[in-house]
């Protein structure tokens, strides 16, 4: 399959010549017949293309038949998911197929080639497509990254999308903000990612701008809540050294550390003991 792989969709669907030898190969079959493929990778349909394109399904009928393999008495799509839609909305009842045998891997594997090569899936699919190449078929990146034509450091930079948090996931999906904006938002602090997110998308920052901005964004409210804890951390060793009459040290911040006593004799270290005993 590798080598059929790398020829892209055209080493399944049948062009030209090949498609007159290989007519007894395509059938017609009932729209209701044909479920989806649980491997593809595209989550989202672009309602106004879909519409343009059954409007030319209409016209046109369906130039390029859909590949499908057989599951029992039903059929499961390998490529074309979009256009068995685009029929569905055109009224279509039945639509021709291409039957083919492929493993399960095969079939996540060419229903990511036909809608990368189509620009049909958006950055988040593309990262979730191949996450399961890599979890669910055990693929490195370089072997992915071979696969579909790219570079390793495409693909990684790809499934770094899936380290930023679902609401995040979700501005890149509904394009307020790009993927390109991903590597300036990973440099922020997890807990100021999702605002970082909404303060690019807010002001319309370019990729640039935003990698500028990551450096620099939340530092002033990091340095005042610092201030803060350690104006409230002097303070109690004050109190502290005002009430034992001794050196108190507070260590550490205001939710985790320690505090340490000093004394300069016996007379002290037993002034201490007592007061505390007491309390």
């Amino acid at each position: 399959m590798t080598s059929r792989l790398g020829k892209g969709l055209e080493a399944l669907i049948p062009i030209g010549n090949e498609a007159t030898e290989r007519n007894e190969n395509t059938l017609t079959v009932a729209v209701d017949l044909i479920k989806p493929n649980k491997n593809q990778p595209r989550k989202v349909f672009d309602e106004e293309k879909l519409h343009e394109l059954a409007a030319s399904i209409r016209e046109n009928g369906i130039i390029q038949p859909i590949v499908v393999s057989k599951n029992g008495n039903l059929f499961e799509i390998i490529a074309g998911e979009r256009r068995l839609e685009a029929s569905k909305l055109a009224g279509l009842k039945e639509v021709p197929v291409i039957i083919r045998k492929i493993s399960e891997k095969e079939s996540l594997q060419l229903a990511i080639i036909e809608n990368i090569q189509r620009e049909d899936l958006n950055d988040i699919e593309e990262a979730l497509a191949y996450q399961q190449l890599s979890t669910q078929f055990n693929m490195t990146h370089v072997e992915i990254a071979h696969m579909m034509g790219k570079d390793r450091v495409t693909i990684t930079n790809t499934m770094r999308l899936l380290k930023l948090e679902e609401d995040i996931q979700k501005m890149i999906l509904d394009g307020a903000i790009t993927a390109g904006h991903a590597r300036a938002i990973l440099q922020v602090e997890p807990l100021l990612q999702f605002k970082f997110a909404q303060y690019i998308a807010e002001k319309k920052l370019s990729v640039r701008k935003a990698e500028q901005e990551s450096k620099k964004f939340g530092q002033d409210s990091k340095i005042r809540k610092k201030n803060e804890q350690d104006d409230y951390l002097i303070d109690t060793e004050k109190k502290l050294t005002q009430f034992f009459g001794a050196k108190i040290e507070i260590q550490g911040k205001k939710n985790k550390g320690k505090i340490v006593f000093s004394y300069k004799n016996e007379r002290e270290l037993n002034k201490l003991l007592e007061l505390m005993l007491n309390e």
